[in-house]
């Protein structure tokens, strides 16, 4: 299915948010470019059948949009309206291009990223650290799984955290590694546990701290890279 129904929104869009009454030139011009860009690879494009039902809904909504942009002289929710718009632009072409496996990839990344967040933290923070971000956890896996940008951005909020953990544990490892027997002396003596579980303890949190930082950061790259496949 070929896209002209739908590059004729974007024009009449692309006008509308021309006009100084219906959205302020400093917000506008910028989304003119991007429509602009969206038009040209709409272009390009050519929707798989089985996307029709996508395709159909989303010029549905442009119409929808057309229709309260030309009614509404209010700037400001005239200028949600049309931003709303133009993730579900950025989010189809996405489907119509077959790069919705992005979103999977960055979900099992986030996941790996929390439980290994939620695994090292409590060495250091306690469990009060790990309690705050539960909810934002939970609520990043729900959204991201409905693709909802807020859901995204919530469970970018691990990200940091998950960092500073990692730091915290690589820089243990780098004393441990100078200093082992003295590292396995001061765990025997906090945990009294058998010398082979405290040298466990010694040396598997930096190891998993190495790949926390490698997920943290591989969650960050491909947030950021897809953000345009959530709405």
């Amino acid at each position: 299915m070929h896209t002209s129904h739908l590059m004729d929104i974007m024009k009449e869009l692309n006008t509308l948010a021309a006009n100084p009454q219906v959205i302020a030139p400093s917000k506008g011009d910028k989304l003119r470019n991007e429509l602009a860009s969206l038009e040209t690879n709409y272009k390009k494009l050519e929707v798989p059948e089985r996307y029709e039902n996508v395709y159909e809904a989303l010029c549905k909504k442009g119409k929808e949009t057309v229709k309260i942009l030309k009614g509404s002289k209010d700037q400001k929710e005239n200028l949600s309206k049309l931003e709303a718009y133009v993730r579900y632009l950025h989010a189809a072409k996405g489907d119509f291009e077959g790069k919705t496996q992005e979103v999977n990839k960055y979900h099992r990344t986030f996941l790996f990223t929390s439980a290994l967040f939620l695994a090292l933290s409590p060495q250091y923070f306690g469990f009060i650290l790990p309690a705050v971000f539960f909810v934002p956890i939970f609520l990043g896996t729900r959204g991201v799984k409905n693709r909802s940008i807020n859901g995204l951005y919530m469970s970018l909020s691990i990200v940091p955290v998950a960092l500073m953990t990692s730091f915290i544990w690589i820089r243990y490892g780098i004393y441990a590694l100078s200093n082992y027997q003295q590292a396995v002396s001061q765990v025997l003596a906090d945990t009294g546990r058998s010398v082979g579980v405290a040298k466990a303890l010694v040396t598997v949190p930096p190891l998993l701290a190495l790949l926390l930082f490698a997920l943290a950061s591989l969650q960050a790259y491909r947030g950021f890279k897809n953000k345009n496949l959530f709405v």
